[in-house]
């Protein structure tokens, strides 16, 4: 809806001077328009919007409503809204505007322009009715501003407060009436009072709900703190039982491939890439999985060099037993002196299977019972010439896998 002028609407609500239209036109009016309200025998847009005659000397507004010349200076002399746009708009009521002029419709207008609470303090914000809780909220930190203003004048002065509790930028005059000022100012300073009364009572909510955040929010980061550490506990135990998952695992590999009944079967896989670790000198020699010439026996493995060892270096492939620390080693019968025989399987169809065959010599050191994890390996040097070993590759390694077994008598 818009403005003809710039005054106050609240003026005009509180001061109801002149109608909007008259029901009988006074003789200074009968010159202002032609005719009276009965002559109807034009179009609606030649009356005007005031007094509802047919326009003299019309005039055109912003809004795009026409008024006689009169008309329209009688309302900017009187700054009352555009009648056209409050009738267009639902804001008066329907009926006789002489209800307008007696003031009824303006006191009961939900739409009506009101001050803002806080206009004794320096608030000028004029707020319909459905708006004015909004501007309670969206205005909040200007309120409180002005409530600081006011305390930093000093509403308790009367000279001061005189002027402070106005909040009329046009500098309007009070009253002579001294009694009639001193009313009033208290009742602007009871104002002020229950206005500090609820911003208070705001203050110690909005403090309470605080330090009650505070509260959940250390209650959280305690329980977070919990969480962690019990994470990290888990954590930590994970890390264990993964280490004793991965050494059951290494047992039940070392038990699948363990045999107690003196005869070793073992599958060297990936042949030709340690053969030229061993060549390169990365890996000289590995071991086999241990074997037992039973139960409650003698402990024993193989250790291979697949580019020979000793006398056997660089031209053979050197193969040797090796006596190994266990359990039962005090119950039995030292030094070892049982013939082993060893075997490299020839994978073809024929069968033609390397065997050599020794006994130990009880003499050496490398048969006695073991006093470190295990004894110096000791056996056959010169088990396989390489030259035969690649003459009959196909044979001998099939699919990249070697077998050598070995056998103890028992």
């Amino acid at each position: 809806m818009n403005l003809l002028f710039l005054k106050h609407a609240d003026t005009i609500l509180r001061e109801p001077r002149v109608s909007l239209c008259l029901e009988e036109p006074d003789e200074d009016q009968e010159d202002w328009c032609y005719g009276s309200k009965a002559d109807q025998g034009f179009e609606h847009k030649y009356y005007c919007g005031a007094c509802e005659r047919l326009m003299r000397d019309p005039v055109q507004t912003e809004c795009g409503h026409r008024f006689c010349q009169e008309c329209h200076r009688a309302l900017l002399k009187e700054s009352v809204i555009c009648p056209t746009c409050l009738r267009d708009n639902g804001i008066v009521e329907n009926g006789p505007c002489a209800t307008l002029e007696k003031g009824k419709h303006r006191l009961s207008c939900e739409h009506r322009l009101r001050k803002c609470p806080f206009s004794v303090l320096g608030c000028t914000e004029m707020v319909s009715g459905p708006g004015l809780q909004q501007h309670k909220l969206s205005c909040i930190q200007q309120h409180l501003d002005h409530v600081l203003q006011a305390l930093r004048q000093g509403l308790a002065k009367p000279e001061h407060s005189l002027t402070a509790v106005q909040g009329d930028p046009g500098g309007d005059r009070l009253p002579g009436d001294r009694e009639e000022v001193q009313h009033e100012l208290r009742l602007r300073v009871q104002t002020f009072e229950n206005i500090v009364t609820v911003l208070n009572r705001e203050v110690a909510d909005t403090s309470n709900t605080l330090m009650a955040q505070e509260r959940k929010l250390k209650e959280q980061e305690m329980m977070t703190a919990q969480l962690r550490s019990k994470i990290q506990q888990h954590e930590k135990s994970i890390c264990l039982k993964d280490l004793v998952i991965a050494d059951l695992q290494l047992r039940l590999d070392a038990l699948e491939h363990t045999s107690y009944d003196g005869t070793l079967v073992w599958p060297i896989s990936d042949f030709t890439r340690k053969l030229q670790d061993a060549i390169d000198g990365t890996t000289p020699s590995i071991f086999s999985p241990p074997f037992f010439t039973s139960h409650s026996g003698y402990m024993l493995c193989l250790r291979l060099y697949l580019n020979g060892d000793g006398v056997g270096a660089k031209t053979h492939l050197s193969l040797f037993l090796v006596i190994m620390k266990g359990r039962y080693d005090a119950i039995l019968e030292w030094p070892f002196s049982r013939k082993v025989t060893f075997r490299l399987l020839d994978q073809s169809a024929r069968r033609q299977h390397t065997v050599t065959a020794f006994r130990p010599d009880v003499g050496s050191a490398s048969f006695h019972r073991p006093v470190q994890a295990m004894n110096v390996a000791s056996g056959c040097p010169e088990f396989l010439p390489l030259t035969q070993l690649h003459a009959n590759w196909h044979s001998y390694v099939t699919d990249d896998v070697m077998f050598i077994k070995a056998s103890v008598d028992t």
